[in-house]
This record gives C-alpha cells, sequence and structure tokens, in this order.
C-alpha cells in the first residue's frame, strides 16, 4: 500500500506543492513466534537458530535462552525525547566527520512500517558468519546482490523487491494485534548486534550504524541492554517496550528433556552425570558444578556464565 504526503520545493523563488507516494506495510508485532517464521521463509534454518522472548532488562531475565546470543531486537515507542536525541547524535557525527564503519551491514529504512523487516536483516546479515544461511532463499540472495552497496541502494534494492512485501505482509496480518490498531503508532524497530568487537546500534532510520564501544561474546548482552535502557529512560511509563533476542534454537534430549532451561524435566542422570563432569574437568568443584547448572536449566555455557561472574 501507499500513501501521499506533500513536500514543498522552490522553483524559481516559488513555493510549490509537490506530491510524493510512499511506500507503507503493514506494521508487525515483536513475536519471536512470528518473526521466526518469518525468519525461516527468508533462509535461516530455525532448527539451528530462532528468536526468543525476554522479559526484563538484565542478563539474569536472560538465563532461559541458550548462548551465545548473536543479536538483540528492541521496540520501542518513539518519543519527542528519542527524536531530540537522534537529531542531537545526528548532528555529532556530522561535526565528527565521521566515516561509516567497515564491515557492517546496514539498510535505510524508506518504506513505512518496514523496520521490522529491516531489523530482522540487521540481525540476521551481521551475523552470516556464524548463521548458514539457505542457498537460493532471500538472506541468501539478498546479501549477494547487496553486500557492495552504500545504505542507499540497499534501501532500494529492499523497496523494490517485490517477494519480499508480499512475505512481510503474510507475517504482519498473521499478528494477534490488528495491524491498524493504536498500539502500533510510533513504534520502532532497532537491533544490536557485535561486529569486530565492537557493540553497533543498527537503525534504519539514522544515516549509518551507530558504535558503541569495544565489547565480547560474554558481555555483548549485558553491553547492549546498557543501550536498551536508556531507551527506556526516554519513555520509562510507556508498557509498548519488547525486546527479542537471536540465540540457538533450544536443544532436546532423547525423552523430551530440555536443556537449556524452558521449564521442562530435568535431562537423565547419566546427562546430568556427564555435564558435571565437564565442569569438574575444568576445575570446578562438583557441589558448585550442580548448583550452577540447577540454577541455569542445566545449560552448561549459562552455568559457566554464572560461576565466573560471582
Amino acid at each position: 500500500t501507499t500513501t501521499t504526503t506533500t513536500t514543498a520545493e522552490t522553483e524559481k523563488g516559488d513555493t510549490k506543492k509537490k506530491i510524493v507516494k510512499r511506500k507503507n506495510w503493514l506494521p508487525l508485532e515483536n513475536d519471536p513466534k512470528l518473526v521466526n517464521r518469518y525468519m525461516k521463509v527468508l533462509g535461516v534454518d530455525t532448527n539451528q537458530w530462532e528468536f526468543h522472548d525476554v522479559f526484563g532488562l538484565t542478563p539474569q531475565d536472560m538465563i532461559h535462552v541458550p548462548t551465545p546470543i548473536l543479536a538483540i531486537m528492541l521496540l520501542f515507542p518513539i518519543t519527542e525525547a528519542s527524536e531530540k536525541a537522534r537529531v542531537e547524535e545526528q548532528k555529532k557525527l556530522e561535526e565528527q566527520k565521521a566515516g561509516k564503519p567497515e564491515g557492517v551491514y546496514h539498510v535505510k529504512q524508506t518504506v513505512g512500517n518496514a523496520c521490522g523487516t529491516i531489523g530482522l536483516l540487521h540481525a540476521v546479515l551481521n551475523n552470516s558468519d556464524r548463521m548458514k544461511l539457505q542457498d537460493g532463499k532471500f538472506f541468501a540472495k539478498f546479501l549477494s546482490e547487496t553486500k557492495q552497496m552504500d545504505s542507499e541502494e540497499r534501501a532500494k534494492a529492499l523497496a523494490s523487491n517485490k517477494d519480499l512485501e508480499e512475505e512481510h505482509e503474510v507475517v504482519a496480518k498473521a499478528g494477534k494485534t490488528k495491524a491498524t490498531a493504536r498500539a502500533f503508532a510510533n513504534l520502532h524497530f532497532i537491533s544490536f548486534v557485535m561486529v569486530k568487537d565492537v557493540l553497533y546500534e543498527l537503525d534504519g532510520r539514522k544515516s549509518q550504524p551507530i558504535a558503541h564501544g569495544a565489547t565480547s561474546r560474554t558481555s555483548f548482552v549485558e553491553d547492549a541492554l546498557k543501550i536498551v535502557r536508556k531507551f527506556v529512560a526516554f519513555s520509562p511509563k510507556d508498557g509498548r517496550f519488547s525486546v527479542i533476542v537471536l540465540a540457538p534454537k533450544k536443544q532436546t534430549f532423547q525423552g523430551g528433556a530440555a536443556f537449556g532451561g524452558d521449564g521442562g524435566s530435568l535431562p537423565s542422570a547419566e546427562r546430568q552425570q556427564e555435564v558435571v563432569g565437564q565442569l569438574v574437568e575444568m576445575g570446578i568443584p562438583e557441589d558448585k558444578a550442580r548448583e550452577a547448572l540447577g540454577r541455569n536449566g542445566w545449560s552448561l555455557a549459562r552455568a559457566v556464565e554464572y560461576i565466573y561472574s560471582q
């Protein structure tokens, strides 16, 4: 669909009105089930990777999520305060003549309500070295076609891609909230990723990726959440903020026991002993190993993080 807007342009000293048509898509919900369905269609093996819901803004609120967490997607309300910060940030970039970072995939947003799709692109394509993109599917083809383009050229390629527009609409219509509902007013998706040990904020409404300093695989989540909390501070009483994270799919043992902390039954006694043994081999006392695993849904990676954070 399209919407018409008016813009002023000057010709021979006179101000004239020109009608400009801007393409608008339906807004997406920040629902991991819908986003995973969308991501699968576009060419990610969701038996290996998926988005997970989180319900708080501390690393402890994500102990149910398998590691490594590759990206964080934030849905937030655009407010006067957030817009003021965005304008000031852009002014500072221009004053500093900051160059656009190399090796970071960024797409400008020119299509209304495409921020969910662009956020997904930013999350996936900046992790294409870790996630195997399926040959012949959208992600792999679009990355190949646009890798050497700048952000504006990628925006044009996205806006003209009819297949992507159709898939976006299918997922948007599958949402629980009506796409025209007031709840979607002025909501916007952005993503956070780590590229070359730097934390980047990726926003299609901004001219380039925003670097937020050095990070690492172990500190990425905590570092990114510090920035997320700054966005929340712009409108702390608004309940429309939501976060999902891109991470490995929760794996299951034979018999359906979960290994990743989703509240399911425990792994078998044999498997428990095997995992405890791995921690003991790392020099961790058995009683501490069992405690850490129990507190972290028997996730080995989470248990290690828990032990060394104490």
